[in-house]
């Protein structure tokens, strides 16, 4: 038998601000630099406010909006087939992309 640890809280948003950081630089170098100011406030926004405050939830619902909004980062969720065995820059955006998506729906479910 196998147990599950939960992660706290503050694992998660320390999770989170690790792959949104990582992700801000992939998208640096997609020049989606509208995108990246707007998650740059965002992150800034995460990190000022605790997760059970409204703020918080309403910076994670910012994040999410991202992702199907203006900035349509939701492109990037959507894995390339490729015939080559390299990695490439598609492949990290995807796997960053996903990790970030991921935590939000973790940190939107979170209550307590």
């Amino acid at each position: 038998m196998s147990s599950v640890l939960k992660k706290s809280k503050q694992s998660s948003v320390n999770d989170l601000l690790t792959a949104l950081n990582k992700f801000m630089e992939l998208l640096e170098g997609q020049e989606e630099f509208d995108a990246v100011l707007d998650l740059k406030k965002i992150c800034e926004d995460l990190q000022k406010y605790k997760p059970d405050e409204e703020a918080f939830q309403s910076a994670l619902r910012d994040l999410e909006e991202t992702y199907d909004g203006d900035h349509e980062l939701r492109a990037y969720t959507l894995r390339r087939k490729r015939a080559e065995d390299d990695w490439t820059e598609a492949e990290e955006l995807y796997l960053a992309s996903i990790e970030v998506l991921n935590l939000i729906n973790r940190l939107s479910k979170i209550d307590g």
